[in-house]
């Protein structure tokens, strides 16, 4: 378990600030924004927005999203990442069409007061501490191995450019694993040019209006968003957010995090945006070694990922052009060599951490990787419950 500095050690953020903190929240900006930013896209055109609604609620999320993890990066100093909720926007897909879009913000605003509400309620943080270190690993596990999967299917369709990339990775794994993640960030662009992959497009250079909506509430889309997005937000992104940090060794208090990301996914509301909430699939990229070699100034990744965040909201339709220029499998063979160290050190708790014959582990692992979604809760939720009925099981028969 990581032993941070004392809360009264003073910060000093450009003195633990090193390269590869840079690097990855510049990687974890560029994953988010080829990735799960895109979308809203699929968002727009289900529900109708205008491209004006869209670029608006990407702003508030990447503006109030890389705040909000910068304040709470620097006040704990641990790698906070702050995102919105993807199961929340893939949700949205189907359920936003049909409610009008001053509603669906109201039921945005909602959500938001609702997780601050449980950020107030001590019970439910405990209960966030308790989940043991095994299960927190085999969960953060479940969430990454995806991402190995797609890289692995990328190489399926683009063999020459995402071959180049792996084989760069382990050869600067070899001499400088601190630049392993560059050096493959650099062989995508690189061959993507000389194998003609990429699409170069004339970008223009534009700053993001925002649009703001004033909200109102109804039943309807409080009961038909506001809870699910809310329940969503909890099981499929706190909780294993939450995860994230115990593998990688941090432990903050869940209730401030929380409350923060609440308070912002009340402000981001306004401007379009559904909940900020706590990341995991891309906190990986911000907690592991290769962020920083000190595990005590991992904090400086999280900061500089909220930094280009802000950056980019501000460019948020030149930003999200830029990622065009990129194939897909760039960004997944990316993604998936960025993660694989956190994958394999989770899996390596998860396994060495149990008791001898434990399945309880195992359980987390298959049942958040299946992608059941009963009651329409997320597999994450259901995996780390199913592991701790088997933990306690296997505690009650011990």
């Amino acid at each position: 378990m990581t032993t941070l500095p004392a809360a009264s050690t003073p910060p000093s953020f450009w003195r633990d600030s090193h390269p590869s903190a840079v690097l990855a929240g510049l990687i974890t900006m560029v994953i988010g924004w080829a990735g799960p930013n895109v979308l809203i896209y699929a968002v727009a055109q289900a529900a109708g927005l205008s491209d004006g609604q869209a670029m608006s609620w990407l702003w508030a999320h990447a503006l109030l999203a890389g705040l909000t993890g910068i304040i709470l990066s620097l006040r704990t100093r641990v790698p906070v990442l702050v995102t919105w909720s993807t199961p929340g926007i893939a949700f949205l897909v189907t359920a936003l069409p049909g409610i009008p879009f001053p509603e669906a913000v109201g039921a945005f605003v909602t959500s938001g007061l609702l997780v601050l509400g449980l950020g107030l309620f001590p019970p439910l943080t405990r209960a966030l501490q308790s989940i043991p270190a095994p299960l927190a690993a085999a969960l953060n596990a479940a969430i990454l191995l995806p991402f190995g999967f797609r890289a692995l299917q990328a190489f399926g369709t683009a063999p020459a450019l995402v071959g180049a990339m792996i084989a760069a990775y382990f050869a600067l794994r070899a001499v400088a694993p601190r630049w392993a993640v560059a050096g493959v960030l650099l062989t995508g662009v690189v061959a993507s040019a000389v194998l003609n992959l990429w699409h170069p497009q004339p970008i223009p250079l534009a700053l993001t209006r925002p649009e703001f909506v004033l909200p109102q509430f109804s039943l309807h889309a409080t009961l038909n968003l506001a809870l699910p997005l809310t329940l969503l937000a909890f099981t499929g992104q706190f909780v294993p957010g939450f995860g994230v940090l115990k593998t990688s060794g941090y432990e903050p208090a869940p209730g401030p995090i929380l409350r923060a990301c609440g308070t912002a996914s009340v402000a981001a509301a306004f401007a379009g945006c559904h909940n900020l909430t706590l990341g995991a699939l891309l906190a990986n990229i911000v907690t592991g070694p290769e962020a920083h070699p000190d595990a005590r100034k991992r904090y400086t990744a999280a900061v500089w990922a909220g930094v280009f965040n802000i950056i980019v909201a501000l460019f948020a339709g030149t930003v999200l052009q830029l990622m065009g220029i990129l194939p897909a499998q760039a960004i997944a063979a990316l993604a998936g060599l960025a993660l694989l160290a956190a994958m394999g050190s989770s899996l390596q708790a998860a396994f060495q951490g149990a008791a001898a014959g434990s399945l309880a582990a195992p359980v987390v692992l298959l049942v958040a990787l299946s992608g059941i979604t009963p009651l329409g809760i997320g597999a994450p939720f259901w995996g780390i419950l199913a592991g701790l009925i088997v933990y306690w099981v296997e505690g009650r028969r011990g």
